[in-house]
């Protein structure tokens, strides 16, 4: 058994160097598919970004539409209103005349 002594050294040697070498591999390996994946991660999270641009824009831009009309339309029912009144004040001239 003395004479395998030597023998079994060396494989258990050279077996615990290549598992070093597997496991310094996986961990690169791990490595870089972590930092593949924050890049993706960072892709993606830009492109939701500038996608919540694109529909906060759209949304503004509809809010302004919407207030300008809203604007128009209390111009019109103003006007109404005022010329309602202008009518009722000469009725009530004429009735009083």
């Amino acid at each position: 058994m003395s004479s395998l002594k030597p023998l079994l050294t060396l494989i258990a040697a050279a077996a615990l160097t290549s598992l070093a070498a597997c496991s310094t591999n996986t961990v690169q390996g791990v490595k870089q598919d972590a930092h593949l994946v924050k890049d993706k991660a960072i892709e993606v999270k830009d492109k939701v970004v500038d996608k919540a641009i694109e529909v906060k824009d759209v949304v503004v831009d509809k809010s302004i539409e919407i207030k300008d009309k809203t604007v128009e339309g209390g111009k019109a029912a103003g006007q109404a209103v005022g010329s309602g009144l202008e009518k009722a004040g000469e009725a009530v001239k004429g009735a009083t005349n």
